[in-house]
């Protein structure tokens, strides 16, 4: 007698990867990233004071992360902590404006004569390269473009200094001037006076000529109180426009 055939039984149906739930640390990350970018553009009004709980609302997070987040800015420099009133936006004076610009030339200065000493032929080529492709072409005549292209050769230099820390606090800088670098390239001027110092740090560099290097860094960078004065107006303005 003929064996009853048998029916395979179809195959498990597949079900969809379950999503790995996002950890703690990754929404803090998350938050601080876009805090930042609040902070660094002043979208948060000099002295105002941070609704937390408007803050995770918009950003769809919990207060906590929230709050997280808000302490690394608050040690960053971007918001400061008051007691009984909370999380409260940096203020905007000539004299912060200034200050930071004369702690940036401080660390500038001590990275490219650091970098004169301990940069290779091949790095300190690498980094003209760089320079000159990112301003090439009419293009980078555009604020924004020139003003990262000059944020980058900054940082280049910090790196070929071979000393990590001295990056780090550099990239905290640059991230509490950005808005203020921006102003105050819009100036012919200064974009001018960008290209052609630039050029000569260079030179110097490719010498191993430290102390020209250094003193060109510093004059580079440095803003006057004066000039302090106009760049903090016109972001005031910006901030209010």
């Amino acid at each position: 007698m003929p064996s009853a055939s048998r029916t395979t039984p179809p195959p498990p149906a597949s079900r969809p990867p379950i999503a790995a739930p996002a950890r703690p640390a990754d929404s803090v990350d998350r938050v601080y990233r876009a805090v930042t970018q609040r902070a660094v553009n002043w979208r948060f009004a000099p002295g105002e004071r941070i609704n937390e709980v408007a803050l995770a609302g918009e950003l769809g997070v919990s207060r906590t992360p929230v709050r997280e987040a808000l302490n690394r800015l608050a040690r960053d420099g971007f918001v400061r902590f008051v007691p009984n009133r909370g999380f409260v936006a940096r203020d905007l004076t000539p004299e912060l404006v200034r200050d930071l610009y004369e702690l940036r030339a401080a660390i500038e200065v001590a990275a490219v004569r650091l970098a004169c000493a301990r940069a290779g032929d091949e790095a300190i080529a690498k980094l003209a390269g760089a320079w000159h492709a990112a301003t090439a072409d009419a293009a980078s005549r555009r604020i924004d473009r020139l003003t990262a292209a000059d944020e980058a050769f900054h940082r280049g230099i910090a790196r070929l200094s071979c000393n990590g820390e001295l990056v780090a606090t550099l990239e905290r800088v640059n991230a509490q001037i950005r808005f203020f670098r921006r102003v105050d390239q819009e100036l012919p001027e200064r974009r001018d006076r960008t290209y052609s110092e630039h050029a000569d740090v260079l030179a110097c560099l490719a010498r191993r000529d430290a102390r020209r290097a250094g003193e060109l860094v510093e004059r580079h960078v440095v803003l006057s109180l004066e000039r302090a004065i106009a760049v903090t107006e016109q972001v005031v303005a910006r901030i209010r426009g």
